[in-house]
């Protein structure tokens, strides 16, 4: 009998690099030994009581289906809560809730973009944007940006260059991940006025809007050109209240048009989960800023104790971040693959490894990462400060150092 082939999608879209490694993290525990996750954006902060407690007192008898468009209660409350601890000024009919932001982006794909066409993104990038690319069969174009800029946008005029008349929008993570950087309000105008100039879509991913450090305050192209119909805002609450598993995002536009045709295809996916929609309703009602502001401090310690700790560990070179609970950093092997498969499957010290993200994964050309890794600074300062040592005690012993 021929072999049975899948589809030409499916064989291209990439399986993501934080997740890649993650059986074998499951074979290290099944012998064992305890392993420190700086693989994964996933927060160790307990989720805010009050989802908990509504998701707790749900009493409805039935778990219908929500609208297609997201439970018109929670798309008020988080407009109310953007004006009131942001001051965003975003009318709720301009909110479509979404399964997590990547559902937000798989939407704005497939709506700005058709089949060959073309989204330029900064490198490194978010690493499942590769996924998103390949379901929708839009072709991401890398910017690089360099350690050595900080990571910061290289110039209009360089940037000018990518782009095509296959061109159909620029995506910016901001703050970004997985570099951590922190784009100011200037490098956003410079993009906008890029993508006005060639009429394209401008998307801005703001999951990680309130992590910024040192005393700066949170940039969102929302401030300023919220009424843009070119600005399409993806927003999620996974990091912001430590709820990735209730997978509650949306996407933010002026643009009915774009709205219209994201609601088609939300209706073809029918809702949303209904628990998950009352329970964040009811959170962002009443929720305290101090968990926010909170979460934020512990995040910034968190940070400041994983540059202090890599930055005197042989082998191990990281920018601060000033943005995200991301960095990326250099480290002293041929492939940073193969060393974190290694300390997942050879590698202890007092029975504890460590799981940490290959760069390759963040890099549409794969070759700019072969010796980095992206650590998200997710556990308390203990386990990092533990987690850097255990890595600089790999480093010293693996065999494929340079």
């Amino acid at each position: 009998m021929a072999r049975l082939l899948v589809s030409k999608r499916a064989s291209k879209t990439p399986s993501s690099p934080i997740r890649s490694l993650a059986p074998l993290a499951v074979k290290a525990k099944s012998e064992g030994k305890k392993v420190f996750h700086l693989n994964i954006g996933q927060p160790d902060i307990e989720s805010p009581k009050e989802f908990l407690d509504a998701v707790q007192n749900f009493d409805k008898k039935i778990i219908g289906y929500e609208a297609s468009p997201g439970n018109l209660d929670l798309r008020k409350a988080w407009a109310n809560y953007l004006k009131t601890n942001s001051g965003y000024d975003v009318s709720f009919e301009n909110i479509l809730i979404t399964t997590g932001a990547s559902e937000a982006l798989i939407f704005t794909f497939m709506c700005c973009a058709d089949p060959g066409d073309e989204i330029i993104v900064m490198e490194p990038t978010y690493a499942n944007y590769l996924g998103f690319s390949a379901i929708s069969g839009v072709n991401l174009v890398p910017v690089l940006t360099r350690k050595r800029d900080n990571f910061r946008l290289p110039s209009r005029e360089f940037i000018e260059k990518s782009i095509t008349n296959r061109t159909r929008a620029i995506l910016l993570c901001n703050p970004n991940n997985p570099t951590g950087t922190v784009y100011s309000k200037e490098e956003i105008e410079t993009l906008l006025e890029l993508c006005e100039d060639y009429n394209i879509f401008f998307v801005l991913d703001e999951t990680y809007r309130e992590f910024v450090y040192d005393g700066q305050k949170p940039v969102s192209i929302l401030e300023n050109h919220k009424n843009n119909e070119r600005v399409i805002v993806i927003d999620s609450l996974s990091k912001r209240f430590s709820l990735c598993g209730a997978r509650v995002g949306c996407l933010i536009t002026a643009n009915e048009e774009v709205l219209a045709r994201s609601l088609s295809i939300a209706s073809a996916r029918l809702a949303v989960p209904s628990i998950a929609q009352v329970a964040a309703t009811h959170m962002l009602k009443t929720i305290s800023p101090n968990y926010l502001t909170d979460t934020i401090q512990e995040y910034e310690t968190r940070r400041n104790t994983l540059i202090k700790f890599a930055n005197t560990t042989p082998g191990v070179n990281i920018l601060p971040p000033n943005g995200a609970f991301y960095a990326i950093a250099d480290i002293s092997v041929e492939n940073s693959t193969e060393f974190c498969k290694w300390m997942l499957e050879e590698f202890s010290d007092n029975n504890e490894t460590l799981f940490l993200a290959p760069a390759q994964g963040f890099y549409i050309e794969s070759k700019l990462g072969l010796k980095r890794v992206r650590i998200a600074s997710v556990l308390d300062s203990s386990k990092i400060e533990r987690s850097m040592e255990i890595l600089g005690k790999a480093l010293s012993v693996y065999p494929k150092k340079i």
